[in-house]
């Protein structure tokens, strides 16, 4: 029971070794000598679940708030409803992570819980789009406005949480499953998926969906729901059913263990990082920080730039178009994103090779100096908008955002990625004994957890500032139709990654293989 109350991650001299949680699970052919090597078209059904998933969460970032709106939810309530970001990511990632680094399915650790959260993004996202014809069937002819908004927000609840689950679990597929040479190619096939997902999302949403493809649903949402589903599934599928997972053996009893105790523990381990995974986690809080403004209110703050250069009276066709340029704008940001995650490794590469025959080169150094680029050109892109007044001014501004978006999407996974795999190595050589080495290694489950819980953590700052500053403009009865709030959410974001780039040079491996 002692054991029970301990973190799973005990810091020792700058690094650390599994507690006894951990020392107890022993893998059946998983250590990285034994991984095959993944060929492209391998790398591509690994990392494509991604893909589906981004796919979902690009539906859910550019028609939740407008949505959210429509049913006249206040602005300060809708900034609460995207809670359910942080919340799922504070507790179910690293839950999952857990849970799933313990599993001994025959189907493997993680597709298990790949594919049960998959029926629930499913379940949420019809929940969502049919909300407003549950609701009149609840209400028995009362008002039912307050009966879909209260559907509507237990939808997006659950849509974010099942969505954490897939996306943890995918995440930590990828870093089981690939070689430690080939760990920054599966970083970057993940980037290059969510940046295909991305685009996919956004053109679908840009498209008049029900005018092309009326048997799919009555309103451009429904019509999106239905075909986010069906990309999904197929995504989803072909990772499961093309990746080959080693099976997990273990000689605890997972029912000794009480539901409450992953997740204190884990906790507990976030003061036990190790100090390169703190550094990353340390600039992922700063860097998020501005990347939630942007996520959550980049629809929202173009419909505001849209009516303000369109006073027509048909508000009805306005929402549509004002949202649908939203995803336009989106659209082309993904498309850069996608670009640059294709270039940005041939660049690496192309540094690495000038560097070669230089054996005191930090081998960091390339993706410390991209990532404050990174940080500083996206500040430096929300602090314009406050001199954007014109339509197409605000699809540049948010365009160019898909630069720091590859950059955001590739380099804090392969640091990780490329640590556990040094970490892991020299486990590895320093025990000579196959089961004495697999204890002492880094569980990429846990690890990504608690990672993402400092990437969620901002979105409570985010979350309760936008509230609270929300509420000012209605308590000093500003005029909204005049006033960019939407706009000042977003500069503030640059004041988060302004402070990120301070923090990015201090990321430094003192391990080396050995």
């Amino acid at each position: 029971m002692e054991s029970e109350n301990q973190p799973f991650l005990n810091k020792i001299d700058s690094d650390i070794e599994l507690n006894d949680f951990e020392s107890k699970i022993s893998l059946l052919g998983n250590t990285k000598e034994t991984l095959k090597h993944l060929s492209k078209l391998d790398l591509f059904y690994l990392t494509i679940a991604l893909a589906g998933v981004q796919f979902t969460w690009s539906v859910e970032l550019a028609y939740g708030t407008p949505y959210l709106l429509s049913l006249s939810l206040p602005k300060s309530l809708t900034a609460l409803v995207w809670l359910a970001g942080p919340l799922s990511g504070l507790i179910i990632q690293p839950l999952i992570g857990f849970y799933s680094d313990r599993c001994t399915s025959k189907y493997g650790k993680r597709r298990p819980y790949i594919i049960a959260g998959t029926l629930l993004v499913i379940f949420s996202i019809l929940l969502i789009s049919y909300s407003k014809e549950i609701g009149s069937f609840l209400a028995f002819g009362r008002n039912t406005n307050n009966i879909v908004i209260w559907i509507a927000v237990v939808a997006f609840y659950g849509l974010d949480f099942a969505i954490n689950v897939v996306q943890a679990c995918c995440r930590a597929l990828s870093i089981d499953v690939a070689p430690g040479d080939q760990q920054n190619d599966a970083s970057i096939w993940a980037s290059r998926m969510i940046g295909i997902g991305n685009i996919l999302g956004y053109f679908m949403g840009f498209v008049d969906l029900k005018s092309y493809l009326p048997f799919l649903g009555s309103t451009q949402l429904k019509c999106l729901c239905v075909i986010a589903n069906a990309v999904l599934i197929f995504s989803v599928a072909l990772t499961c059913i093309k990746t080959n997972e080693s099976v997990l053996a273990q000689s605890i009893d997972n029912n000794n263990i009480k539901w409450y105790t992953p997740l204190i523990n884990i906790i507990q381990s976030m003061s036990h990082l190790p100090e390169p995974i703190q550094k990353i986690c340390n600039v992922q809080f700063w860097s998020w920080i501005g990347w939630f403004p942007f996520l959550f209110y980049t629809t929202a703050w173009i419909n505001y730039i849209f009516f303000k250069n369109n006073s027509s009276t048909d508000n009805v066709n306005n929402e549509d178009e004002a949202t649908r340029t939203g995803s336009f704008a989106l659209l082309i940001y993904s498309v850069i994103s996608l670009v640059a995650s294709f270039i940005l490794p041939t660049a690496k590469s192309a540094y690495d090779n000038l560097n070669s025959s230089d054996s005191h080169v930090d081998p960091q150094i390339f993706y410390r100096k991209i990532w404050i680029f990174s940080e500083i050109f996206l500040a430096f892109v929300f602090f314009s908008t406050i001199a954007v007044s014109k339509v197409w001014q605000a699809i540049v501004i948010i365009s160019l955002c898909g630069i720091s978006w590859a950059v955001s999407m590739w380099v804090p996974f392969a640091l990780i990625g490329e640590y556990l795999e040094i970490y892991n190595c020299n486990q590895d050589s320093k025990n000579d004994d196959k089961e004495e080495s697999n204890e002492s290694k880094l569980s990429s489950g846990i690890i990504l957890g608690i990672h993402n819980m400092y990437v969620v953590l901002p979105q409570f700052v985010v979350t309760f500032l936008s509230s609270i500053f929300f509420v000012l403009i209605k308590l000093m009865e500003v005029q909204e139709d005049n006033f960019d709030s939407f706009g000042w959410i977003l500069r503030f974001g640059g004041v988060g990654a302004i402070i990120s780039t301070f923090l990015v040079p201090k990321i430094d491996f003192k391990t080396k293989k050995m």
